[in-house]
């Protein structure tokens, strides 16, 4: 009885530590479950969030542009406004204007020198686009129109409208220039025109190649005569126009030895071929002292030409917050029916950043580009300030022609940089010139005085 009493109690307590362990492992199981479950759905979740990411265009800022960029929801495409405001004061003494030999009266003149709006990004992510547009002095002009493949390591080609890399004055941006106006040097550069460019740029250097083609129509009047009474009379003007085009080559290297945070040494050199192949074959050279609403001091008038071959070499030194930048070219023009032209021009440029900012070097295009200030006036600070002196000579006289002169132009800049995309200019100018209109020789001179706004991204 006793035994039979032990086994019932065994028995018992086993049933019921068996339940207890079903219990306990059903709970566990359970457990696990709703863990999955909640892990899938954070899964889920995460995907939804990446997909709702993708699918939302992204607005981007940065401290160095005031305007948004745009970047499309696959990250392949981008867009961003661009502009460039340059608002002019000049006060000018009386000026002779070089072929006419006449002399221009003193004159004060407020105006927009630029005002230019445009976008520029990339597509299909190896594609870069430019678009660039005047409207200053009630005209508008197109700067640029061009597209850029970039599907090649180290390489760009550009096509379309676009400016050609030759020289260092003349490919770096107007908006970053030490002085107001670019040196005479800039007479030499080629316009804006259609074609192709292509950029190699190696560790330390950069090479380039451009074709630019311009097919324009021009007006040429025709002066009729007549046979009269044994006299010849001139019986009437008539205005033909004429279709033709003119093709220019360019080709530009440049080439850095020292590159680092306080020392910099830019050497570069440049050549343009210029083929006049329309039937008013025309060349001109002309100058003006460093500013842009004066005549033009020296001018050698139009000759009959079937182009021209010109030649450059650029340098640049920056030591901290000095630089000492130069530029070397020359010009040899083919004259019909008469001696070649050959002129040169050259300018030497110092400047110096009285607080501590160094200009910018652009291993892209191998151009400088304006210092930024290290406390700008936005952040309680003074911005930037700078001192520079430009010497520069244009040598357009030629003893076979009729026309033509040397100047010569001394400039002193200050520069105060506001802010990243804001700053002043003012520029005082002594310029002199020696001119030959026919078989008189005679020497003038005058004095400028000119500020500019700028506000630029």
């Amino acid at each position: 009885m006793a035994r039979t009493n032990v086994t019932s109690v065994a028995l018992a307590v086993s049933l019921a530590l068996g339940g207890f362990a079903s219990q306990a492992m059903a709970t566990d199981s359970q457990k696990i479950t709703e863990l999955e479950q909640r892990l899938e759905a954070l899964e889920i979740e995460l995907i939804e969030a990446r997909d709702a990411a993708k699918k939302q265009d992204r607005v981007k800022f940065s401290k160095s542009s005031p305007t948004p960029k745009f970047v499309s929801k696959d990250g392949r495409s981008t867009m961003e406004f661009k502009a460039r405001i340059q608002a002019d004061y000049m006060d000018a003494d009386e000026i002779g204007t070089g072929k006419k030999a006449s002399m221009d009266d003193a004159e004060k003149a407020t105006e927009i020198r630029r005002l230019r709006f445009g976008l520029e990004g990339q597509f299909s992510r190896d594609w870069e686009y430019e678009l660039e547009l005047d409207f200053a002095e009630n005209e508008v002009d197109v700067k640029d129109a061009n597209v850029t493949w970039e599907g090649w390591e180290n390489q760009k080609l550009t096509l379309g409208f676009q400016k050609y890399a030759f020289g260092l004055t003349n490919t770096q941006s107007s908006a970053h220039q030490v002085m107001m106006e670019r040196p005479s040097v800039d007479t030499f550069s080629a316009d804006r025109a259609m074609g192709a460019q292509w950029r190699y740029r190696g560790n330390n250097w950069v090479f380039s190649l451009g074709l630019g083609m311009d097919y324009s129509e021009t007006e040429e009047t025709i002066i009729e005569f007549e046979e009269k009474d044994g006299e010849i009379e001139e019986i009437g003007l008539e205005d033909e126009s004429i279709y033709g085009e003119s093709m220019f080559y360019t080709t530009r290297f440049t080439y850095t030895p020292i590159n680092s945070n306080n020392n910099l040494l830019h050497l570069g050199a440049s050549y343009m071929m210029m083929d006049l192949d329309r039937d008013t074959q025309e060349m001109r050279f002309r100058a003006r002292p460093a500013a842009k609403y004066t005549g033009r001091m020296v001018d050698t008038g139009n000759f009959d030409s079937t182009g021209s071959d010109t030649y450059g070499i650029e340098a640049i030194y920056q030591h901290r917050n000095f630089m000492l930048l130069g530029e070397y070219m020359n010009s040899t023009a083919d004259q019909i029916d008469d001696e070649d032209v050959e002129v040169d021009a050259y300018y030497a440029t110092a400047s110096y950043v009285l607080t501590g900012e160094q200009w910018r070097y652009s291993g892209k295009k191998g151009v400088m580009k304006s210092p930024r200030p290290g406390q700008a006036i936005s952040e309680g600070g003074w911005g930037a300030w700078e001192v520079a002196v430009r010497y520069e000579q244009a040598n357009f006289l030629e003893d076979h022609m009729k026309y033509g002169g040397d100047l010569t132009t001394l400039v002193f800049g200050v520069n105060w940089y506001m802010e990243n995309n804001l700053k002043m200019q003012l520029n005082y100018i002594d310029a002199e010139a020696d001119n030959k209109v026919k078989d008189e020789y005679s020497t003038q001179d005058t004095n400028i005085l000119q500020a500019r706004l700028q506000f630029a991204f």
